[in-house]
Order: structure tokens, then sequence, then C-alpha cells
């Protein structure tokens, strides 16, 4: 499969190698910014504690903003909601990693991953899937972007995509984000809510899945073996990957500050499992 498709996006996707010319201030345009809200309770310190200091969403932000010009600010947030799920307030221009998806993950995880270090990929898996699924909807409506089959699936897609590439390098994040939505969606009685809120149903994972098989076949047996993916759509993964990222390309190239070559992504990027919050 040809990379070139891929290769646009990377850069416009977090892993541009811009130079220090085009490291402008935040302050001095629009840009995405972080906003780590304090837990009200115990429960979630944690998570706030943990994710703030990895700087887990600076290490997405300040990479978007080497790479892509807004029309408008964008927050990028954690904080307490009441459910367990992310959202994008396209009036207000924030996407928000609710703690209660957080530590719904944490949960999950724990029932699925056979070790500490495999929870602590489905975890990185799923949350990193989620905050560039609200990133992806949030281009979508800045830019105004076509989305045919709406602005949840167009999440979806760059997600995907932004995975894919990093897979390219050896990350596993984006098998542990499949496998992770698998075992949620096994488990209808969880509470959950993030499939809900945004109709995150099997054939919504089917199609990323596919994406993914597409870019790696190898990494993803898995998806084939477990039912995913339909053996019959397999070999067109390649291709609809394909066609995903030439139409990324297309609708962000008038929006990236300059080309740039695919660099490996760093590895402080995807969030690591804290211990589990005391209940």
């Amino acid at each position: 499969m040809s990379s070139r498709p891929l290769r646009v996006v990377a850069a416009v996707l977090l892993l541009a190698g811009l130079g220090a010319a085009a490291a402008v201030r935040a302050a001095e345009r629009p840009a995405f910014v972080t906003v780590y809200q304090r837990p009200s309770t115990d429960d979630y310190r944690v998570l706030y504690d943990e994710l703030r200091h990895e700087r887990f969403l600076e290490s997405v932000a300040d990479e978007l903003n080497r790479v892509l010009v807004l029309p408008a600010s964008v927050t990028l947030r954690l904080a307490e909601c009441g459910h367990s799920t992310t959202t994008w307030d396209g009036a207000e221009r924030t996407a928000t990693i609710c703690y209660e998806f957080l530590d719904a993950v944490l949960v999950i995880a724990g029932d699925t991953a056979a070790s500490a270090e495999r929870r602590e990929q489905l975890f990185s898996g799923a949350v990193t899937f989620a905050l560039f699924a609200e990133v992806g909807r949030a281009l979508t409506q800045l830019y105004s972007l076509p989305a045919p089959h709406g602005a949840p699936r167009a999440g979806d897609e760059f997600a995907a995509i932004t995975l894919a590439s990093a897979e390219r390098t050896g990350d596993a994040t984006a098998a542990a984000a499949v496998e992770f939505y698998d075992a949620a969606l096994r488990q209808p009685d969880s509470g959950f809510e993030y499939l809900e809120t945004h109709a995150f149903d099997r054939s919504r994972l089917e199609t990323v899945a596919c994406l993914l098989y597409g870019n790696a076949p190898g990494n993803h047996g898995a998806s084939l073996a477990r039912g995913i993916i339909p053996a019959a759509r397999a070999p067109r993964c390649a291709e609809e990957l394909v066609a995903v990222a030439t139409a990324w390309e297309s609708a962000l190239k008038n929006h990236s500050r300059a080309p740039a070559a695919p660099a490996a992504p760093a590895a402080q990027g995807a969030p690591v499992a804290p211990a589990p919050a005391p209940h």
C-alpha cells in the first residue's frame, strides 16, 4: 500500500518535525489550550495528578498547534461531568474527557487485562482514541469539513488514522484501543456511557478496526479472529484506509502551517493508567 496519503496526514496529526520558526506562542494566535479541572472528590484525584504530571493534554495540544492554523481557540479539558463519557461542545469549542470516563475505562480494562502492563495499554488505547475522536469532531466543525457519514463517524476516522500513523513506528496503542472497545461492547450492563452517548456500536468498531487492519494487518489478526472485522471485508481494508486518509489530507492541507516529513511520535504522548482510585 502506498504511504503517500498517510505521509501528509501524519505530518498534520502529531508527527510533524517543524523547525522553531513554526513554534509561535499560543497567546499570539488561536490555539489548542488545556485545562485540568481539579476534581471535587478524592476518587478522581489520582487521575488528575497523574495525567497532569504526564502532561497528556499538552502533548496533544502542543503538537497540533505546531502544524494547524485554527480559526478560533479550542480547549482540551479534563473535568467531572457526572457521566462516563467524552464530549465536544461546539458552542464553547471545548473537548472534554470526563473523570468518570477514565474511571470506567480503568474498571473495564482491569476486568479484561491479564496483567498490569496490558491494563495500562488498554487504558492508553481507549483514552487516546476517545480524545482524538473529539479532536476530529472539533476540526470537522471548525473548518466546515464535509462529513457525509456524520461528525461522530468523522471523529472515528480521524482517531483511527492518527493511531495508524503512530502504529507504523511500532506503537501498540491502536490494537489496544480496538481490544478495549470490543471488551466494552461485550459488557452492555457495565454502565459505560460513552457507548450510548456516541452511538458507538459494533458497526462503528468494525470500521475503526478495518482502517487499522488496512494499515498494519500483522498487528490486527485478533480483529479477524474475534470477528470484529468480517473476513469478507478484510481484503478491502487497505483501500478503505487510503480513501479515508486521502480525504483527510485534502481537507486539512489548506489549514496546515507548513509541509513536513513525518517523524516518530513522542512516547510520552499516550496516557498511562494510574493506580486505581479508591472507591
